[in-house]
């Protein structure tokens, strides 16, 4: 049996916690062994820069703590148990059910016993999650299907200028609230509403996200198969774009405008108005890009979101040369030359060796043939950046030497924010 060394996520019951507790008011109920539920999304907290996520996660999540008996004799009473207890104990709007590796093996029917709970002024909804069936990027999306298929409501009418956010995994990505509150803002500033932005949804706008007239998977390759279900169930149109950061922004917002049918004037000129005042920022590290960037070689290791965008903003905006670039998620084989093409997407014909791996051990081996001059990775690779005298800038899962609460990466701001890390990041080394 192979293992994972420092691996880069959680199992797919990670992913479906992560999903549950970014929505506002929603409760997981957890169909699982003891521990499972506390040790992921502690896990997921902490690993994710010590942010506290969820309305009931962590050690106050309902779980039915299935145990060797229920593996004989099976679980489905305790989950009725537990689903009912919850009900009346916890004051929320929505009930998600979410399964372990137990309830996967002993074939509950827990589709049947979540029924007899639903329809009764309240959601009570499922998704089968047994963490064998892949990592946190899996989990997450097969959790998000779940919900829309149970929550969302067929539209009367479409709104062609509401979209919707898809894409971004919370935790995972350490800084999704700030990347998505800065997606948000520009997105608002063309003259679009939100309807599902991926942070603090409630019942009603993934009940209303059908009416969205575009879906934006802001991904490398996360949520490609929920997305592709929505556009075929509920008729909405999607389109896929890395997370933009600093100038290729406008490339989004552009496309974005295309998809709406937003006018093009009034998005030229919020994308001049906002590059006014991200080319200000970025002017003023001149001096110290002269003493410390230079002529430098980056290498990236993040998911394939990161991967894309990080490495095109250090290209094409700070100039840099891309030396190697570590793809951790696994994205899906049909995925991953879309990944790979986005990532060489490139000015000046500059082609980075190009990696997917998860494995800690192997990672560290392909930054050792392929030695950069700064590292932009997670705290797992530390020790690695120290070994080869480097430089590194922690940003992707695990995050455990960082707190991350409001601050972000993409757009312009989060830019700025990347350019003052990075460089804040060389200096300490230094």
């Amino acid at each position: 049996m192979g293992y994972v060394e420092s691996p880069r996520s959680t199992c797919a019951l990670g992913g479906a916690l992560s999903l549950i507790n970014s929505l506002d008011r929603a409760v997981p109920i957890i169909h699982a062994g003891p521990g499972c539920g506390s040790v992921l999304t502690f896990g997921q907290n902490l690993g994710g820069g010590y942010q506290h996520i969820g309305y009931a996660s962590g050690s106050a999540a309902p779980s039915s703590n299935t145990l060797e008996k229920h593996v004989v004799f099976g679980g489905e009473d305790r989950l009725r148990e537990q689903i009912q207890s919850t009900i009346e104990l916890v004051d929320a709007d929505l009930y998600f059910v979410v399964t372990g590796c137990t309830a996967g093996l002993i074939g509950d029917d827990v589709k049947a016993v979540v029924a007899e709970f639903s329809g009764k002024d309240r959601e009570v909804i499922v998704a089968e999650t047994p963490g064998f069936k892949g990592s946190t990027y899996a989990g997450h999306g097969l959790a998000l299907r779940s919900l829309l298929d149970q929550v969302t409501r067929p539209a009367q009418a479409k709104f062609s200028r509401a979209v919707n956010l898809f894409g971004v995994v919370a935790a995972q990505d350490p800084f999704w609230q700030g990347n998505l509150a800065e997606i948000r803002r520009l997105l608002e500033r063309i003259g679009l509403e939100v309807i599902l932005s991926g942070d603090g949804d409630t019942v009603e706008t993934i009940r209303r996200a059908a009416g969205a007239g575009l879906s934006i998977l802001l991904s490398g390759g996360a949520h490609v198969s929920a997305v592709k279900h929505f556009r075929e169930r509920f008729d909405v149109p999607y389109l896929r774009h890395a997370l933009p950061i600093g100038t290729e922004t406008a490339a989004f917002l552009r496309q974005v405008a295309n998809a709406t049918g937003i006018d093009r004037n009034a998005v030229e000129a919020v994308i001049a108005d906002e590059e006014q005042v991200f080319w200000k920022y970025m002017t003023k590290l001149s001096e110290a890009y002269a003493f410390i960037l230079v002529n430098r070689e980056f290498g990236v290791v993040a998911d394939s979101s990161y991967a894309v965008s990080i490495t095109r903003f250090l290209t094409a905006d700070l100039g840099l040369t891309p030396k190697i670039v570590v793809v951790t998620d696994e994205p899906a084989d049909d995925e991953r030359e879309t990944v790979r093409r986005e990532i060489l997407d490139l000015p000046n014909g500059l082609a980075p060796t190009v990696v997917f791996e998860p494995d800690g051990y192997r990672i560290g081996e392909a930054l050792r043939a392929n030695r950069p001059d700064i590292l932009i990775g997670s705290s797992a690779d530390k020790d690695i950046a120290r070994s080869l005298h480097v430089p590194i800038l922690t940003v992707s899962y695990p995050l455990v030497d960082r707190l991350a609460l409001s601050n972000g990466y993409t757009g312009y701001r989060g830019a700025v924010n990347l350019a003052e890390d990075l460089g804040t990041a060389i200096l300490s080394a230094m």
